[in-house]
C-alpha cells in the first residue's frame, strides 16, 4: 500500500534585509563576514533554484554531481574506496563505477532538492508500507524514525506532515549559526517539524516520544564515539546506540525510512518495522541490517563517500579501483 501526493507548499521570496537580520548581522561581531557570506551564497542559491521548473532543478542537480565527479578526486577515490571494502570481488569494477557515478548524480539532486523542498515538499513524494508507519503512530507511544543518508534525504522530513502526523528530527549544531537558525525556522514553519540539536537530544527525544510524535535519527554514519558493535556489508563497524536506547526506553516502536530518489522526479520512501526483541546490540544490528539490505537494493542511492569504514582506512583496499577514477570519466 503507498500513497502519494503532487501538493505544495509556498515559501517567500528572498528578503535582502530578513537575510541579514537571519544571519545575525544586527548582534554586533557574532556573525564574521565569511559566515554571512556562506549563507547568503546558500539562500540566493535556493532561490535560484526555486524559480526553475522541477524538471530543470532536477537536470542542475545532476549536472552539480557530474562537475563534483570530475573535479574532486580525493572525494571520487574515496567513494570507489567504501565500495570495494563493501563489495569486495562479488561485483566488476565497471559495476562499482557506476554505483559511483550514481551516488555523485544523487549528491547533486540533493543540493537543488533543498530548494524543492521549500516550493514543493510533496511533489514525486510517494510512502510504500504506510500502514506499517500508521500502526505504529496509533500506539500513543511515540516512533523511533531510524534512516539513512539516501537519495533526497532531505524530503523525508516533509512525510510526517504529508502523513498528518507530528514529528522531529535530530540535527548536529552547524558551525554556521545563521543557517542552522534559518533552516530549523524553515523547517517549523513550512513542514510544522521540530529540530533537535545534538546536544539536547537526551532529554528533548524524551519529551517527544511521550507527547506520541515521530523523532528521526539519522543513523547510518559512523558515530563519534561509543555505540554497539555490529557488522554492515560484512565489515566490522560500531553501530549508533540512540535508536535502540530510546526505543526501548521510552516503549516505543521502531521503524526504518529509506529513500529511493529516481531521476524522473519521484521520491519512493520504503517503511519497515523492526522487532525490538534481544538485547540492545541485536537490535541494532537488526535495523542495521535492514538499512544495509535497502542500500544493496539501490546502491547508488546511498552516500558511500563519508567515512562509515573510517576505522578500516589504514588497510588496502578490497579491490583495485577502476582506472576511470583517477580520470575523472564524465557521469553522462
Amino acid at each position: 500500500m503507498g500513497i502519494e501526493d503532487g501538493s505544495s507548499v509556498p515559501e517567500p521570496l528572498l528578503d535582502p534585509l530578513a537575510l541579514a537580520a537571519a544571519a545575525g548581522m544586527s548582534r554586533s561581531g557574532s556573525t564574521t563576514l565569511l559566515r554571512f557570506a556562506e549563507y547568503a551564497a546558500v539562500r540566493s542559491l535556493l532561490g535560484f533554484v526555486r524559480m526553475l521548473s522541477y524538471r530543470a532543478s532536477n537536470r542542475l542537480g545532476a549536472l552539480i554531481g557530474a562537475v563534483i565527479w570530475r573535479t574532486c578526486g580525493g572525494l571520487r577515490r574515496h567513494t570507489l574506496r567504501n565500495l570495494g571494502l563493501a563489495y569486495g570481488s562479488s561485483i566488476a569494477p565497471a559495476e562499482l563505477l557506476r554505483i559511483a557515478r550514481g551516488a555523485f548524480d544523487v549528491l547533486g539532486r540533493n543540493i537543488t532538492d533543498v530548494a524543492n523542498l521549500a516550493s514543493r515538499p510533496y511533489k514525486g513524494l510517494v510512502v510504500e508500507n504506510v500502514e506499517l508507519l500508521r500502526e505504529a503512530y496509533a500506539r500513543g507511544k511515540g516512533v523511533v524514525l531510524v534512516s539513512a543518508h539516501m537519495g533526497c534525504f532531505s524530503r523525508l522530513s516533509a512525510v510526517p506532515r504529508f502523513l498528518g502526523m507530528k514529528g522531529a528530527s535530530i540535527m548536529k549544531k552547524q558551525k554556521n549559526s545563521a543557517l542552522l537558525d534559518w533552516g530549523r525556522g524553515f523547517l517549523k514553519r513550512a513542514l510544522h517539524l521540530d529540530v533537535i540539536l545534538k546536544t539536547d537530544a537526551p532529554q528533548e527525544v524524551a519529551d517527544y516520544l511521550k507527547e506520541g510524535r515521530l523523532v528521526g535519527f539519522f543513523a547510518d554514519q559512523r558515530p563519534r564515539s561509543g555505540g554497539f558493535p555490529g557488522r554492515f556489508f560484512d565489515q566490522p563497524i560500531m553501530i549508533a546506540p540512540g535508536p535502540a536506547i530510546c526505543a526501548r526506553r521510552y516503549k516505543a516502536p521502531m521503524v526504518i525510512l529509506t529513500l529511493n530518489s529516481q531521476r524522473d522526479g519521484r521520491h519512493l520512501v520504503r517503511v519497515d518495522k523492526v522487532e525490538s526483541g534481544g538485547s540492545l546490540q541485536q537490535f541494532s544490528q537488526r535495523w542495521m541490517s535492514i538499512l544495509e539490505a535497502r542500500i544493496r537494493e539501490h546502491p547508488e542511492q546511498w552516500m558511500w563517500m563519508h567515512r562509515r569504514w573510517k576505522d578500516l582506512e589504514g588497510g588496502p583496499a578490497a579491490q583495485p579501483l577502476p582506472a576511470a577514477a583517477s580520470a575523472g570519466a564524465p557521469i553522462f
